[in-house]
């Protein structure tokens, strides 16, 4: 027997013995094209699962393609009534600092513009990539606008302050009897400088705080009689002469409008009438410059 050969018996029960000669050869191939046939088998096998896999991966992306699409679509219209509102509302913030003389913002800043990556180069990336732009740019104006109206907010608050604490009505009501500036004397005859107006009225005529402050002087002065002084803050000071009573005292807050005391004839008068000043950083202005309505307190 070649020793290259194989031998495979067949022992039956009953019957005759079966021999079959085979050669390792034959066995090598038989092996080879088993392998061979079991190789092409699991390539198969993997190429379908891959294939089966890639089509599922291409259907879901498909689906969320769709799905992204949709939210995209959605979301358009919600952008544009956004845009529509924060137009409104930097309209009329822009309004507000105009009528009351509020520091402008320029059109360029209110853009809040930043720098970014470019687009992704898919139509759908690119339609994603613009939606989520506009959404950021919306959320930094309405950061930038909050922040604008809170400081439209304190602006307002301190020109509310300053308007309160600002002389701007008649101090009493009465007839304007002599004017401010260099004027003539009533007693001398001479023309020199009347830093205040005259309003002649009946004594015990209720005379009114000018503006929100707080009382600085309150007693006698030379000149002037009884006399009231009011430190409004801001550099403003109102001066009320010739008072019959004084119906406040050094140190109290008074309001607008308040009554603080009575028009009368002490000092240096010919009769009986309010002497009414306003200073400026201690300076004389011109008191009509700040009676802004006549009716303010008299309607």
């Amino acid at each position: 027997m070649n020793e290259k050969d194989f031998s495979v018996m067949i022992i039956p029960q009953k019957g005759k013995v079966w021999t079959k000669k085979i050669s390792y050869s034959r066995i090598y191939i038989a092996f080879l094209v088993l392998a061979i046939f079991m190789g092409v088998g699991a390539f198969s096998t993997i190429n379908y699962f891959k294939q089966q896999l890639g089509h599922y991966d291409f259907v879901q992306l498909q689906n969320e393609k769709k799905h992204l699409e949709k939210r995209i679509s959605e979301m358009k219209p919600l952008i544009a009534d956004l845009k529509s509102q924060m137009n409104e509302l930097m309209e009329k913030e822009k309004n507000i600092r105009l009528v009351f003389g509020l520091p402008e913002v320029d059109d360029a800043v209110r853009e809040v513009g930043v720098g970014g990556p470019e687009p992704f180069p898919s139509e759908i990336d690119t339609k994603f990539d613009e939606t989520l732009g506009e959404m950021d740019k919306l959320l930094r104006q309405t950061k930038f606008e909050r922040e604008n109206l809170t400081q439209v907010h304190n602006l307002l608050l301190e020109k509310k302050d300053l308007l309160e604490h600002t002389p701007s009505i008649p101090p009493t009501r009465g007839y304007l009897s002599r004017g401010f500036g260099v004027k003539t004397d009533p007693f001398t005859g001479l023309r020199q400088p009347h830093w205040g107006l005259d309003f002649a009225a009946d004594i015990g005529t209720p005379v009114y705080a000018a503006a929100t402050g707080i009382v600085y002087f309150t007693g006698w002065r030379h000149g002037l009689g009884k006399l009231v002084i009011i430190d409004h803050g801001y550099g403003y000071r109102t001066h009320y002469g010739h008072l019959n009573k004084i119906r406040v005292k050094k140190g109290q807050i008074v309001k607008r409008g308040d009554v603080i005391g009575g028009v009368g004839n002490t000092g240096y008068s010919t009769g009986p009438h309010l002497h009414y000043e306003v200073r400026y950083n201690d300076k004389p202005v011109n008191p009509e410059d700040y009676i802004l309505s006549e009716n303010y307190i008299f309607d």
